[in-house]
């Protein structure tokens, strides 16, 4: 494996994470809750996992 493989995998990690963390994360970084600071997060996150995704399975 090189290093751009374990990248894409740690991406697909960090997007995984991102969106199963998001409620945690928008408290933590906007310092409130709500919708309007999960819409960054949950593009970021959903971003990441296709991007991925993509690489890892050459789509």
């Amino acid at each position: 494996m090189n290093t751009t493989v374990i990248l894409s995998i740690l991406e697909l990690l960090a997007g995984i994470l991102i969106n199963l963390f998001i409620g945690a994360l928008a408290r933590g970084l906007f310092k409130k809750d709500g919708t309007g600071p999960r819409i960054p997060l949950r593009v970021l996150g959903i971003y990441l996992i296709i991007n991925s995704i993509s690489y890892l399975f050459h789509i």
